[in-house]
C-alpha cells in the first residue's frame, strides 16, 4: 500500500513538474519577445534641406481654426525611408480639399515632378497617403521632397518636406522577418532612424484620423530632433511648429 502511494506521490509530483517547466519555457518565450521600451527614434544624419524643400512649418488657410496644415515628417533635416513607396502622413484641423505633389531632387537642375495627385480629400485630424503599387518606384540614393498644398481664397499655401530613399540595414532585414510584434516592429525601424518607415508601421494600429500610441511615441521623439541644436534662436517659422506638433501630440 505504501509502495502504491509512493508510485502515486512520484507521478503526480512528475505532472506537477512537468506543468511548471511547461509554465517557465511559455514565461520565457513571451518576455523574449517583448519589444524594449526605450527604443526610440533617432535621425541617422541631419542633412541640411535644400533651398527648395526648406524648413516649411505649418500653414493654413487665414481664418482656419485649429491647428494649421502640419507636415508629420522631418523637417528641419532630411528624412529617411527604405521604402519605394512611402506613406506620407500630415494633420489638418479643418476638412479641406488637398494637392499631393511628389518631386525628385537632381545636382543643379530645378526639382522633377514624379507624382502629382490633385483633390485628395483632407479630414480633421491624422490624414495619409501611401503610394501605390501602379505608380513607379523610388530609387535608392536619390533625395526627394513632397508638399501638400491647399487653395485658398487668398491664393495658393503649401508645405514641404524632404527626404531620401536609402537601403535597409541587414540587421534590420532580419530583425523584421523574425517578429509579427508590431511596437518592435516600429522600434526597430525608429532605432535604424527610418522616420516614414517607422510611422507607416505606427499607423497601421490607429484608428482613422488618430496617431494611436505608437503614433503618439513617435511625434512626440520626432519633436525631440526638430529643434536646431547648433542654432538657439531658431527661426519662428521652427518654433511654431514644434508648439502645433506638441499639440497633436497632446490630443
Amino acid at each position: 500500500m505504501k509502495l502504491r502511494n509512493f508510485s502515486l506521490f512520484q507521478s503526480l509530483s512528475s505532472k506537477v513538474n512537468q506543468r511548471r517547466l511547461v509554465s517557465i519555457f511559455t514565461l520565457s518565450l513571451f518576455l523574449w519577445t517583448i519589444p524594449e521600451a526605450n527604443a526610440k527614434f533617432k535621425p541617422r544624419t541631419r542633412k541640411t534641406p535644400r533651398e527648395y524643400s526648406g524648413r516649411g512649418g505649418s500653414r493654413g488657410c487665414p481664418g482656419d481654426i485649429g491647428i494649421p496644415l502640419t507636415l508629420l515628417a522631418p523637417q528641419t533635416y532630411v528624412g529617411e525611408t527604405a521604402s519605394k513607396r512611402p506613406t506620407f502622413a500630415w494633420f489638418m484641423s479643418t476638412a479641406r480639399t488637398v494637392d499631393f505633389m511628389l518631386f525628385e531632387l537632381k545636382p543643379n537642375q530645378k526639382p522633377q515632378i514624379v507624382m502629382k495627385t490633385e483633390k485628395l480629400n483632407s479630414l480633421p485630424g491624422v490624414n495619409k497617403f501611401v503610394v501605390s503599387s501602379t505608380q513607379p518606384q523610388l530609387t535608392v540614393g536619390k533625395e526627394y521632397f513632397w508638399q501638400i498644398s491647399i487653395l485658398c481664397p487668398s491664393g495658393l499655401t503649401f508645405v514641404r518636406a524632404e527626404f531620401e530613399v536609402v537601403n535597409r540595414p541587414l540587421p534590420l532585414k532580419r530583425s523584421i522577418k523574425s517578429t509579427n510584434n508590431s511596437t518592435q516592429k516600429v522600434a526597430d525601424f525608429a532605432e535604424q532612424g527610418l522616420w516614414y518607415d517607422a510611422f507607416a508601421e505606427a499607423l497601421k494600429y490607429s484608428s482613422q484620423g488618430k496617431l494611436g500610441e505608437l503614433g503618439s511615441n513617435l511625434i512626440q521623439e520626432l519633436i525631440e530632433h526638430e529643434s536646431i541644436e547648433d542654432q538657439p534662436n531658431v527661426s519662428e517659422t521652427i518654433n511654431r511648429r514644434i508648439k502645433n506638433l506638441q499639440l497633436i501630440y497632446q490630443q
